[in-house]
């Protein structure tokens, strides 16, 4: 019981101040189209009658005994739409009557006077504050003053009465309250159930709450939906850029369209707006050859003979080097028509690149080999020896300096000890490895392809630890040398 009266009071402090946090009022204004309890007093009267046999006797067999009932009449002070504060006085001043032999005859009030504190559920947050009905819930601290039924002995006594109510709206502002509930004795006091009903008002003036006014915003017309109002637009019917007063960059250069002579396709300031794909000077529209790069004087074409030695480049052995036309366009002193004059040519009878000072491709393959074969790395790793940095600092250089127009595969190998698929897993890792650190060295990543081969392609017998160190190895595939050479460098 006790429990039950803690909880009650608990959950109206609990709901008061939640309702305090969302809207803390001060003084409520009465609405005229409201339920009672919306203004700042609230009067209400009527009678009430107590059950005391049912709690006595544990049972719901209400009225078994005399009925105690009587006037009542409260006050509520309303702080706000949820809170009430009152005060109540009541007598129990009328009751049935019974026999003498009736086992329990209760204490008869004839005075009740309490301080309540309710709860509305009309405050706008669980229902309209002008509801038909205005649910509450109450607590009290109670007195009472009692004529004992057999001594006659006068009593003082405390109690708690707790419940819920409805006040039924009848016009505005004026409702049927019903109530009831149970009343804790503390002291001299009696548990009994209790009911009543009668009419409750609000008291003051009635001012109505006025609405606030809302203030329609000005809306600006914008005809093509860009953001910017036709007020302040140059191109109102066509959606735009703010950067350009609202009119539209159809390719996003950066140019408006209208003083862009490509407005469909991006291009650059120097040209109107129009690109110049081979960046050669010569717009696309003008330029015959407009992905590559070319010269004015031949529509943005190519030079047809860049050495204007009188043979087109397209048929010119030494496109870059003059020569007569016999020679297809190669000098009398390169005798082995790779565009390098004898004198400058390491191998002048042997075909071979600048970059390899006029020799064959396979030297630079033969020097590479050399060394590539001393690179190690640690046993069952992929980490490099210190000794083997200096192989790949050299090959780095050789493939960007006489290899520069070349791409590799960098290929891993092991001997046959171990699971082929560890075999296959570690060779992979240890061609990457020394793919990052030739990339770390400059040479493009895009040149570089890293392979495993585990122990699939074994190159020694594996008779003896010669032969199991020969297919532990890492090779370098070198492919589309000069778009012709493809050679494998390696043990």
């Amino acid at each position: 019981m006790k429990k039950g009266i803690v909880l009650l009071l608990a959950l109206t402090v609990f709901l008061a101040e939640m309702t305090f946090a969302k809207k803390l009022e001060g003084d409520a204004v009465r609405n005229n189209k409201s339920a009672v309890g919306n203004s700042k007093w609230s009067l209400g009267f009527g009678m009430e009658v107590a059950d005391f046999y049912s709690p006595y006797y544990k049972k719901l067999q209400t009225f078994k005994s005399p009925v105690a009932f009587g006037p009542r009449i409260g006050f509520w002070r309303n702080f706000n739409s949820s809170i009430a504060l009152g005060l109540d006085l009541a007598s129990y001043a009328f009751s049935t009557k019974t026999d003498a032999t009736s086992s329990y005859a209760p204490n008869q009030y004839n005075l009740l006077y309490a301080g309540t504190a309710a709860y509305k559920f009309n405050n706008g947050y669980i229902l309209k504050e002008n509801c038909a009905f205005a649910p509450y819930i109450f607590a009290k601290l109670q007195g009472s003053w009692a004529e004992e039924n057999i001594t006659k002995q006068n009593l003082n006594g405390f109690g708690i009465p707790i419940g819920a109510g409805i006040n039924w709206k009848i016009a505005n502002n004026v409702a049927l309250n019903t109530y009831g509930g149970y009343n804790f004795g503390i002291k001299n006091n009696e548990d009994h159930i209790f009911f009543g009903a009668g009419l409750m008002v609000d008291l003051g003036k009635g001012d109505e709450v006025e609405e606030p006014k809302v203030e329609e915003p000005v809306v600006l017309v914008d005809t093509d939906g860009d953001g910017i109002a036709d007020l302040d637009d140059a191109c109102p019917t066509v959606a735009g850029l703010e950067q350009f007063n609202g009119c539209p960059d159809s390719d996003g250069d950066g140019i408006q369209d209208s003083e862009d002579e490509c407005p469909e396709v991006p291009g650059v300031a120097e040209f109107n707006g129009c690109p110049d794909s081979d960046g050669d000077g010569v717009p696309d529209y003008k330029d015959a050859c407009p992905n590559v790069k070319g010269e004015a004087r031949f529509g943005g074409c190519p030079n047809p003979d860049s050495d204007g030695d009188g043979v087109v480049d397209a048929k010119d052995k030494c496109p870059t080097v003059p020569g007569p036309i016999e020679s297809l366009g190669c000098p009398d002193d390169d005798r082995d028509k790779d565009g390098i004059k004898n004198s400058d040519d390491k191998c002048p009878d042997k075909y071979g690149p600048a970059s390899n000072d006029g020799c064959p491709i396979d030297d630079v393959i033969m020097s590479l080999n050399a060394d590539f074969k001393n690179i190690r790395f640690n046993t069952n790793s992929s980490t490099l020896t210190s000794e083997s940095m200096s192989i790949i600092e050299n090959a780095a250089k050789v493939m960007n300096s006489k290899l520069s127009g070349s791409s590799f595969y960098i290929d891993g190998h092991t001997d046959t000890r171990g699971a082929a698929s560890y075999n296959k897993t570690l060779s992979k890792n240890r061609a990457q490895e020394v793919v990052n650190q030739l990339v770390k060295l400059g040479v493009s990543k895009d040149r570089l392809t890293s392979r495993g081969f585990g122990e699939e392609q074994p190159k020694c017998a594996e008779d003896t630890e010669e032969g199991l160190w020969c297919n532990r190895r890492v090779e370098i595939v070198i492919r589309n040398v000069n778009q012709t050479i493809e050679k494998k460098i390696g043990n």
